[in-house]
Parts: C-alpha cells; structure tokens; sequence
C-alpha cells in the first residue's frame, strides 16, 4: 500500500492450544488498492480469549495510522470481542469495571485497551469460523501457525526454500509451468484485471483464438472470465 491508500476491511481471529496453553493471534487489513497487510504474534501460556482480544487491539492500533474508508467494518469469529466491545463494557465501566454480581472482569488490561482503542464508526462484524470465508481462514491460519511457533517470517522462507529447490530440480518447462501458476494465483487474490495481451503473454499462444473472441474459458486450475471485452478477470475454480 502507498501512503494515500485507505483500509477497506480488516479481519481478526485468535487460536490457543490447551486453553490455556501456547497461543496466537493474526489480523489482516485490506486496501481500496487491492494491497493487503498481514499482522500476527504469540504467548506462550494464554487463552483463547486473550488472543482474540490481542488479535483485535493489535489490528486497531494498525488501523489508527490510516484512513479507513466509512462504515468499516473488522470481521471476527469471536462473539466474546463483539459483546464486549458493543455492550458489556459499558455496565462494566458504569460498575467500576465491575461485573453484575461484583467480581472483577476477567482479561481486564485488555478490555481496557481495546476500549481505548475505539475508533469511531468502526464496525464489530461476526463471521463464522471455519465456514469457508477467505478472509477468516486467511487470519485463522496465521493465528494457528503463530500458536504452533510458525511465524510470518518463517512461513515466506518455507515458502522460498521450495520454490529454490524447484529451479534448481525440476526440469525448464516444469519450471515455467510452476512460474505461471504462482503468477496466476497471485494475480487472483490481487483481483487485478487483465488486458488480452497480458493474459496471452502469460497463458501462451495456445489460447490465443478464446482470448481474442473474449470467450469464458478454464486453464488448469483456473477460470478466465471476460470482462466488457477490454480486461480479463481471474478466478480459481472450485475444487
């Protein structure tokens, strides 16, 4: 993203493995310039709870350094964030920070944080978990990963050592092949559009009478679709 990009959406979701036990959080914003940020960390003895409080304290101080679009909304799976931040810390703050029977609220500093960390006009939006939204499984993944002590960083380098193992193994149409695909995928999930000559370039002469014609058409894992006969848009086909 540039400096004058603007948040459109962010999603946050938070994993722990005992609970308590070690944890993880992760959060993702996304730009009205199809530029995305991913954030995530972890504890080692924590609780569910507190780490979907973190992932969403953390992504708040995120967004307070940019403009956000109006009516933006932070997704997350976690009812226990959304109540919190909607209602009950108002009767906790009217309590002392008390609960209705008087006892103390649990995970304090961080309702506390969060509460000031509001900013106005966000809104807190539910999404179920594991239900097949790409954004929730994208934070999920990074908050798993975290809890487990696979960081980010680690992640980009896994992902780097393969792709060096493969240029320098498999042979040069394989590797062509493996370059198109990852070009393909990434091009995907930017949702950037395609012009006929860029897509050629990219696919090969092979489709070249369809892309001509701006015809629907599928190559291996994915699915060309035209658009107003000037660009073309990109979508993985289900599986």
């Amino acid at each position: 993203m540039n400096s004058d990009s603007i948040a459109i959406e962010a999603a946050t979701d938070g994993a722990c493995s005992g609970n308590p036990g070690p944890g993880g959080w992760g959060g993702l914003i996304i730009f009205d310039d199809n530029s995305e940020l991913e954030i995530g960390g972890s504890e080692q003895n924590t609780t569910n709870n507190r780490m979907e409080l973190t992932a969403a304290i953390k992504t708040l101080e995120k967004l307070k350094t940019y403009k956000l679009k109006e009516n933006f909304k932070l997704r997350t799976d976690s009812k226990y964030v959304i109540e919190g931040y909607t209602k009950w810390i108002i009767n906790w703050k009217r309590n002392g920070w008390k609960t209705s029977s008087g006892k103390s609220v649990q995970n304090l500093d961080l309702w506390q944080k969060i509460d000031q960390l509001r900013i106005n006009g966000l809104i807190m939006e539910y999404v179920k978990g594991h239900s097949g939204d790409k954004q929730n499984d994208r934070v999920d993944k990074i908050a798993t990963n975290y809890s487990k002590g696979i960081s980010l960083v680690n992640n980009l380098k896994e992902a780097a050592s393969s792709v060096d193992f493969l240029e320098k193994n498999a042979p040069a149409e394989i590797r062509e092949l493996f370059s198109r695909n990852e070009l393909i995928q990434r091009f995907s999930e930017k949702k950037y559009l395609l012009s006929s000559e860029e897509l050629r370039n990219l696919l090969g002469e092979e489709n070249d009478l369809k892309i001509k014609k701006y015809l629907l058409f599928e190559w291996r894992n994915w699915r060309l679709i035209p658009n107003n006969k000037k660009y073309w848009i990109i979508e993985k086909k289900e599986s």
